[in-house]
């Protein structure tokens, strides 16, 4: 592997893959003023300098090579993981024993240009022109586009999801919940006396509390939890798989979190509190996100008129989890902040840490229940009324 020293910092680099020393040479003088260019021997040989090279813009490559041929190395390429490499610009480089069947096979392999031996040093440099062109378009249109999906999904302040994000994500959330009979619970959450604050201390002031506050819901966030900002100073968590159990503890462990924070601007101590108000009920077919909300912003108001800085919700908006927490309450076991997976059940199930489960038995028999239905199907286990009462029970 060779490289050509580049004559500025600021040449594309480009990559030539070819077992012809003759051929790579050819290449090279055709655009070594222009471009940084590079050479490999083989497919085995440029895919190792990919690996190690990330600022490679486009590849001339021969089909038939030792080791690893330009159909092998094409392959690679198409199907990485990084998605730079899959999208460059790749052109072969093809000799008169090429057919047309064979430029077919490389094109279905993610080719993007073909190029005939022997060729013309223009018919090169317009080859590598016109691709980087393209390439340089692509990655500028992806970037606009990713920066427009940031732009509409996040909160400026706070870089949380906004309100748009939230409701997409909740309907989902939400018809996951319906359609494997999970639990899904949303708190809602509102910075005390954020109007007071503003007034008093400024705009500025009022921001880096929110972003305070804000990274604290962070702190709190597992991979399949969503936090929004959905209003001036009002946030939102959804958080799947938890009953008002593991909600409560969520937002008692936030609450107190935020409570305990020194929030400082301008050399003032500024007050840091939260209401919260959490819907946590069980999910059935009519639940919507609507639903949610309003009861959550029903128990968020109760928390306020109460004086803020408390977590409200209903137990009566529970079923089956409702007793199991009063049962976990008074036996002092510590629950799991949320539903576990079956394989972590089971788990607990053969250790001294069993009682943890109770708030969540409801959500595992949900889970388990198709199961149970294709084994009595298959095996012929003959217990139709144990899963039709389990059903009723489950409806309820």
């Amino acid at each position: 592997m060779t490289t050509q020293p580049p004559a500025t910092d600021n040449q594309p680099h480009l990559l030539v893959v070819d077992d012809s020393r003759l051929m790579r040479r050819a290449i090279i003088k055709i655009l070594g003023k222009e471009y940084r260019l590079s050479e490999a021997g083989d497919g085995e040989e440029a895919w190792q300098y990919l690996q190690e090279h990330n600022d490679i813009k486009m590849i001339f490559s021969d089909l038939s090579m030792p080791n690893l041929d330009g159909f092998g190395l094409l392959e690679r390429i198409r199907n990485s993981d990084d998605p730079q490499l899959q999208n460059l610009p790749v052109i072969i480089i093809t000799g008169a024993e090429d057919d047309e069947e064979t430029k077919q096979r490389a094109l279905s392999r993610g080719a993007s240009d073909f190029i005939s031996k022997p060729f013309e040093s223009v018919q090169l440099r317009t080859r590598a022109q016109t691709h980087l062109r393209l390439d340089d378009t692509h990655r500028q249109l992806s970037k606009t586009v990713t920066q427009l999906e940031e732009q509409g999904t996040r909160d400026e302040v706070t870089g949380l999801a906004n309100k748009n994000y939230f409701l997409q994500r909740g309907n989902k959330d939400l018809a996951f919940a319906k359609r494997h009979r999970g639990e899904l619970a949303l708190l809602l959450i509102q910075i005390d006396n954020f109007n007071k604050l503003f007034t008093r201390f400024g705009k500025e002031a009022a921001q880096h509390t929110l972003l305070q506050v804000s990274r604290i819901m962070l702190d709190n966030v597992r991979q399949e939890d969503t936090v929004a900002r959905i209003g001036v100073a009002q946030l939102a968590f959804l958080t799947p798989s938890t009953n008002c159990v593991g909600a409560r503890q969520l937002g008692e462990r936030i609450r107190k979190q935020i409570d305990g924070l020194s929030v400082e601007f301008g050399g003032v101590v500024l007050p840091a509190t939260i209401s919260t108000g959490i819907a946590a009920i069980d999910i059935t077919r009519d639940t919507s996100l609507d639903n949610l909300l309003k009861i959550a912003r029903r128990y968020l108001n109760e928390a306020i008129d109460s004086g803020g800085n408390r977590v409200v919700l209903d137990e009566a908006d529970v079923t089956a989890s409702t007793e199991a927490d009063e049962i976990t309450r008074n036996a002092a076991v510590e629950p799991l902040a949320a539903a576990p997976d079956l394989e972590t059940a089971i788990r607990l199930c053969h250790t001294d840490e069993a009682a943890r489960l109770q708030p969540y038995l409801a959500c595992l028999l949900r889970k388990l229940y198709p199961l149970l239905q294709v084994c009595n199907q298959q095996l012929k286990l003959g217990i139709d009324d144990a899963l039709e009462a389990i059903r009723q029970r489950l409806d309820k």
